[in-house]
């Protein structure tokens, strides 16, 4: 082998160093950003998942407060008739009363 074959192969190995430590380089640069770019899916996805949750979350709270209030609107109409009722028996017991006490005043 002539010295100048020698020289080219070392060039050529020289070369294929060179494109071999590119590579490796440029590989984990990919890797680099492909984990930067997963990283700000998983960021995006949380933020969306957490503003998703309050925006659920005050949905809930406000169905829950118009079912209360129903609730209470209920409870109040009815603890007014059963009043209404208790009102109305009341004078009745009174009237039955007031004839007892008489009749018996009026006995004796």
């Amino acid at each position: 082998m002539s010295i100048e074959i020698i020289k080219v192969i070392k060039e050529a190995e020289g070369k294929a160093e060179v494109i071999k430590k590119d590579a490796a380089r440029q590989a984990k640069q990919i890797v680099a950003d492909a984990n930067n770019q997963a990283q700000l899916i998983i960021d995006e996805a949380q933020e969306s998942s957490t503003s998703e949750r309050s925006d659920i979350l005050k949905v809930a709270e406000s169905e829950g407060q118009l079912l209360y209030n129903d609730i209470v609107d209920d409870a109040s109409t009815e603890c007014e008739d059963v009043l209404k009722k208790a009102d109305a028996n009341m004078d009745a017991a009174v009237s039955i009363i007031l004839e007892r006490i008489v009749k018996t005043g009026g006995d004796s």
